[in-house]
């Protein structure tokens, strides 16, 4: 899938009332995959970075960040967070 596609998740689901039933059940379904394949990524691992996930799927961080909090909101996963990192680069 289009990297572009995939970065533009939330602004996606903004735009998701302009679109075609067709479309927005092709995003829900694409959804629900990328999903399960985060949810089998993170099997037996404690802890890992949203770098860690974005860079094994090829998405951006934002991506990233949005679908593991969608999945913490339904309970399918434990997020935290912890202060600055240190030497941490400026994300844009």
């Amino acid at each position: 899938m289009s990297k572009e596609v995939i970065s533009a998740v939330s602004h996606s689901y903004e735009l998701a009332t302009y679109s075609t039933p067709e479309l927005r059940g092709l995003f829900n379904d694409w959804m629900r995959e990328i999903e399960k394949e985060i949810l089998v990524f993170l099997t037996g691992r404690e802890k890992v970075d949203p770098d860690e996930v974005a860079s094994y799927f090829k998405l951006n961080r934002e991506s990233v960040l949005f679908i593991l909090g969608k999945l913490a909101r339904e309970g399918k996963i434990e997020m935290q967070a912890w202060g600055p990192r240190k030497n941490s680069r400026k994300r844009k």
